[in-house]
């Protein structure tokens, strides 16, 4: 297993790449408002149980339009859950 160096990670293929306390890292997405669908890398371990805290952006940074197009949609299909939710009760 390599660990990670300070080059971007290659190929979409992270099993082998340990954070800096030797763990093999986690692929995770975010769906915050200003990185809704970008993932992201990190430690498994969190920082409370010893972990390292290693976190590095594995996709580049989308347009502007895109975050908010991908968010607005977010919202509306929440709000549909939400309103289908409540006629089923």
């Amino acid at each position: 297993m390599s660990k990670v160096s300070s080059s971007s990670i290659s190929s979409s293929s992270t099993a082998n790449v340990l954070c800096q306390c030797g763990v093999v890292m986690e692929m995770k997405t975010s769906w915050t408002q200003s990185n809704p669908g970008r993932r992201f890398l990190c430690c498994k371990t969190s920082k409370a149980r010893g972990g390292c805290g290693y976190f590095r952006w594995y996709d580049d940074e989308m347009l502007a339009q895109a975050r908010r197009v991908i968010w607005g949609l977010l919202k509306r299909v929440k709000t549909d859950e939400l309103e289908r939710n409540r006629s089923r009760k």
